[in-house]
This record gives structure tokens, sequence and C-alpha cells, in this order.
């Protein structure tokens, strides 16, 4: 099962409103693992779950 994208902290974020900001980078890799995970016939929500 691929691992799930490390979710950055506040403190990683600059806060000067970029475009993208890091934290968009994060949304992106999370949707695609979770398609990943869907593609490959599990629940992604039960996975972060542990």
């Amino acid at each position: 099962m691929p691992a799930p994208p490390r979710e950055p902290t506040r403190e990683e974020c600059c806060g000067r409103g970029c475009d993208p900001c890091i934290m968009d980078y994060y949304d992106r890799a999370l949707e695609r693992w979770e398609q990943r995970v869907r593609a490959l016939g599990h629940d992604p929500d039960a996975l972060r779950r542990g």
C-alpha cells in the first residue's frame, strides 16, 4: 500500500499567501494518494485512521 503524503506543519508555511502554497501541494498529493488507494480497492479514510 502506498504511504500517504506527510502533512506539512503550519511552521513550514511562510504565511505570505504563496500561490501555490505548500499546503496546496499537500492537498494535491493527498488527492492523488486517495485515488491510488481507491484504485487498489481500499478505503483511504480507514487507512489514515490506522
